[in-house]
């Protein structure tokens, strides 16, 4: 004899595998829309490291400018009698101008570094919100309704 069973006992099963089914679609697709999302954090990684690098040319900048004018300087104060109070000057407004041009690139560089890091975290949390939105909010509404429609059985274990 072959047993066979109740066609309401079958189509809960589909049910079932159908909802089960449908809630790791809604995961697969909460997971693509955080990693996409997460990826507008790598814009912010380029900005972080454009701002390490204005950092550094800075440096780069003040050095040069203190050698090519100290270079001056030194020529300057070889001339004689006005020569060494008048190279001292161009040293010193040659230090000065690096000073201020390290200074400028060093707060420059940090702003877009932090500018970086407050981006590429807010994308990540911005992803993992919309994330967890976009899974939970199918998810809820189809188990709302699938439960609604599960719980319609009677004591007996017949369809509703």
């Amino acid at each position: 004899m072959i047993r066979t069973r109740p066609a309401w006992l079958s189509a809960r099963l589909a049910g079932d595998v159908a909802v089960v089914a449908l809630v790791a679609v809604f995961a697969w697709l909460a997971v693509l829309l955080h990693d996409s999302v997460a990826g507008l954090g790598d814009m912010a990684v380029g900005i972080r490291d454009t701002g390490t690098s204005i950092e550094q040319s800075g440096r780069s900048t003040a050095k040069e400018i203190r050698r090519s004018v100290g270079g001056a300087a030194d020529a300057i104060e070889a001339v004689p009698i006005f020569g060494g109070d008048v190279g001292r000057r161009v040293r010193e407004a040659g230090s000065q101008s690096a000073d201020a041009v390290e200074r400028e690139t060093r707060l420059d560089g940090r702003r877009l570094v932090e500018a970086g890091r407050e981006g590429q975290s807010d994308a990540k949390r911005t992803a993992s919100l919309l994330g967890w939105i976009a899974f939970l909010m199918p998810t809820v509404l189809l188990l709302a309704v699938w439960l609604t429609q599960r719980s319609r059985v009677d004591p007996h274990g017949w369809p509703g």
